[in-house]
């Protein structure tokens, strides 16, 4: 059965619930080192490890299965050529998909090969039967090969593919944008020009929670205060 890209929309957001209250299920995040978490959380938690202590731990789904398949210095196109190792094997029932930060290296001319190859890792996602949540990188700033401006035309096609596809979208970027009033990024949420540091992996959390509807302020994870690089319970 063919489905338009609100009908997905529809029921993406439906399974998703469904979800969240069923049997226990495999959720498999892909991405750079953002998703991987390395070296910049200086030994604090990434945003997959507070998603899986919020879903398995505070939700109580002890049952699920939480992968990170995130790999340090990859791109949307490495993926694709990995995609039965990093994703397909696990039989994922959800995959979060989060590319962009190395992708912008090859500049304006890239971006609409980057949007073909994420509208191929919803698709092969699809084919193996698991429901895609894609994800926008947050900020970058000047520096590196990188700049604020190229990194705002890739988040976009991401928006571009979410909305043809029907796909539900974490607006990482446009959320870090909101808070960093007139600013790249708001001070303290990067670690380097484009790495989150712990504090901003807790910021992608809960954005990301936020989105799914299972942020929660009373909880450990979602009111965690994180000042200076070290985490204590408000």
């Amino acid at each position: 059965m063919d489905f338009t890209a609100d009908e997905y929309a529809r029921r993406d957001a439906d399974r998703l619930r469904e979800i969240l209250s069923g049997p226990p299920v495999t959720w498999v995040f892909l991405g750079d080192s953002i998703t991987q978490g390395v070296a910049h959380t200086h030994g604090h938690r990434s945003y997959v490890e507070h998603f899986a202590e919020r879903v398995r731990g505070e939700l109580g789904r002890r049952g699920d299965t939480v992968v990170n398949s995130g790999v340090s210095g990859a791109t949307a196109e490495d993926l694709l050529s990995e995609f039965h190792w990093r994703a397909g094997r696990f039989a994922p029932d959800v995959v979060f998909v989060m590319f962009g930060t190395n992708d912008i290296l090859a500049g304006d001319d890239g971006v609409r090969g980057f949007r073909y190859r994420i509208d191929q890792i919803v698709q092969r996602s699809r084919d193996v039967g698991a429901t895609v949540v894609l994800q926008t990188p947050p900020p970058v700033l000047e520096g590196d090969g990188r700049t604020p401006r190229v990194l705002a035309l890739y988040a976009e096609a991401v928006r571009e593919v979410a909305r043809d596809l029907g796909v539900l979208v974490v607006d990482h970027s446009a959320a870090w944008r909101e808070a960093a009033d007139g600013e790249v990024a708001p001070e303290g949420w990067l670690d380097d020009s484009f790495h989150p540091g712990s504090r901003g992996h807790h910021e992608l959390t809960l954005t990301l929670l936020s989105t799914l509807g299972i942020a929660d302020g009373s909880s450990a994870v979602c009111s965690l205060v994180i000042e200076d690089g070290v985490g204590a319970n408000a």
